[in-house]
């Protein structure tokens, strides 16, 4: 029996490691016989974290991937031991973890309900009434008697997550859980998660999705190589991580291979801060644009551009057809650049097509998602492009009145 207060956390000086095995899989006798002689490599997921996290709070848990952030949950939900420390949570802990984690493939998706209701000591009697709902909100109706083995990832979350919410946690720990599903599945999520945190309940959450941890958290912490490097207000850690991982990246650049082309083609494409080539960038940073192409004739030669989101949804697009100097483009090598002093987007992941074409519009060499990028965001809006402007305050008093003219 834990002596802290209901939904409270605490780490002291936790440490985790793994062993990883170098070598191919061994059958039984060869591990008997070089017991203590196969090679492995001890890798460290968390080191030396101390927290305390009160009732209540809605903790948002970022990094990257390796960063230690699901063996956190899994060391809070008790799934796994530390190394050294201690871990404490106050109260009943509920967790969804992994998709389908706790669930029997070959059992129905209402066995699987009983199963995880008596792991949490919740009777059978009292989830067998709760079973409509449960249903109902996982929106199974038709498969619910069917093996799980059959659901597909949005299935299991759907249950996943419909049971988790019926099992009175006073601390919930969900780790991705809004990757899966539709957007209706994910906004009843975020429904039922603020429904337990006006109860009060403490929540443990993970997410690569910067928006999903701002609206979910008034608490963040940032992971990076099993350590805290960042504990404060969910917009500032969110803040700090995105700095971080904009200076990091280093693929912004794409040399593209020869291909068939007439009079000119595009060589290489490439996206940069202004000072250097990178293929990550914060909200209103600067941006610039690079493309390196060779022109064969003496001919009118437009370089153009097109940015998509990842799942093809056109953004904006420009060329220099207005900015050309001269009539022609001499023989030879030639780079053009577009700069943006702060970039329009937001937040998300980008591709950049790219095109040459004539001044009198005919295609000379195009090439799609030559470049991608990531945007991260820095706190000034929500949504996928900037709409800058300026805030004025009026006085309401003095705004010209609405009359109705008659007709005739």
């Amino acid at each position: 029996m834990s002596r802290l207060a209901t939904g409270a956390i605490v780490l002291r000086d936790v440490s985790r490691t793994y062993r990883l095995l170098l070598e191919r899989n061994l059958t039984l006798k060869e591990t008997l016989l070089r017991r203590g002689r196969v090679r492995a490599r001890i890798v460290s997921a968390l080191t030396d974290v101390d927290l305390d996290i009160s009732p209540g709070t809605s903790l948002g848990v970022v990094g990257a991937n390796g960063a230690g952030k699901s063996t956190l949950l899994k060391l809070v939900a008790g799934i796994l031991p530390p190394d050294k420390g201690t871990v404490e949570a106050g109260g009943r802990v509920v967790s969804l973890l992994e998709l389908g984690a706790g669930f029997h493939p070959d059992f129905s998706g209402r066995e699987n309900v009983i199963l995880n209701a008596s792991i949490h000591r919740i009777p059978r009697k009292e989830i067998e009434r709760r079973m409509e709902k449960i249903v109902a909100f996982a929106e199974l109706e038709n498969f619910i008697d069917a093996p799980v083995r059959t659901y597909s990832s949005g299935m299991y979350a759907r249950l996943g997550f419909a049971v988790a919410c019926e099992l009175d946690p006073d601390i919930l720990l969900l780790d991705e859980i809004l990757a899966v599903g539709d957007a209706a599945f994910q906004n009843k999520c975020l429904s039922r998660i603020a429904e337990f945190q006006r109860r009060g309940v403490t929540i443990l959450f993970v997410s690569h999705g910067a928006a999903a941890v701002e609206l979910v958290c008034n608490r963040a912490i940032w992971l990076s190589g099993g350590k805290v490097c960042a504990d404060g207000a969910t917009r500032e850690v969110l803040e700090r991580y995105h700095l971080s991982m904009s200076h990091s990246g280093t693929e912004g650049e794409l040399a593209v291979e020869s291909q068939d082309w007439r009079l000119g083609r595009i060589a290489a494409v490439r996206c940069s801060d202004g000072e250097h080539v990178t293929d990550r960038f914060v909200s209103g940073e600067p941006f610039q644009l690079a493309v390196d192409y060779e022109a064969v004739d003496s001919l009118p030669m437009v370089v153009g551009f097109t940015i998509r989101t990842v799942d093809g949804i056109v953004i904006s697009g420009s060329d220099n057809r207005l900015a050309l100097s001269s009539g022609t483009t001499d023989p030879g090598n030639h780079t053009v650049s577009f700069h943006v002093p702060a970039l329009p987007l937001l937040e998300g992941r980008f591709a950049i097509d790219i095109h040459l074409t004539s001044a009198a519009g005919d295609s000379l060499h195009q090439i799609e998602r030559a470049v991608e990028f990531t945007v991260f965001p820095n706190g000034r809006g929500v949504g996928p492009v900037a709409f800058n402007g300026d805030w004025r305050t009026d006085d309401v008093g003095r705004l010209p009145s609405v009359t109705s003219a008659s007709a005739g």
